[in-house]
């Protein structure tokens, strides 16, 4: 069985980026750097949007990219060997599950899109949202379909359980798992 979990970084008014093209490393901390590279050591795949993926590049990490712009699995690179473009629309699932193995840990990294089709799916085992001490007002969501003042009491009615901590003085890390 595949374990799927979700990892995003966001301001308090749940905003991942200010505008398409921020990079959440240049206002994230330091506390979320280490665990979002503890997460990413931890799985066998990640997965992400195409311009995330081109936000982060690392021809050294496994990765799917989503990208609707491509009509079959195709690598990212002919030089790299793990990385792979994937279309949700139109590519069977089961080659997905093919492509990543079936007991593989999947660490998915967004966009909004990636978010949505992973949650509206209903497979992610953990969710790991860090909420740094910063208000954009306006931005990338998390999702599209809910409102993030929403998405706690949207999980906890599909029987995720909350835990959350400090990661320092002014940083929290929610976990929601089931």
């Amino acid at each position: 069985m595949i374990h799927y979990s979700l990892m995003f970084a966001c301001s308090q008014d749940g905003f991942i980026a200010k505008k398409e093209g921020d990079n959440p490393s240049l206002w994230t901390s330091e506390e979320d750097h280490k665990l979002l590279l503890e997460h990413i050591d931890e799985s066998d795949w990640s997965v992400m949007g195409r311009k995330t993926h081109e936000l982060n590049p690392n021809q050294n990490r496994k990765r799917i990219v989503f990208s609707r712009k491509v009509k079959t699995i195709e690598p990212v690179s002919p030089t790299i060997k793990n990385q792979f473009y994937f279309n949700p629309d139109i590519t069977q699932w089961s080659d997905f599950a093919k492509l990543v193995g079936l007991n593989s840990k999947v660490l998915i990294l967004g966009g909004t899109r990636v978010h949505d089709f992973f949650l509206y799916l209903d497979v992610l085992s953990k969710i790991y949202i860090t909420i740094e001490p910063l208000n954009f007002n306006t931005g990338i969501k998390a999702f599209s379909f809910i409102n993030f003042n929403d998405l706690e009491s949207f999980l906890i009615a599909r029987k995720y359980i909350k835990e959350q901590k400090k990661i320092n003085e002014k940083t929290v890390l929610v976990t929601y798992s089931r």
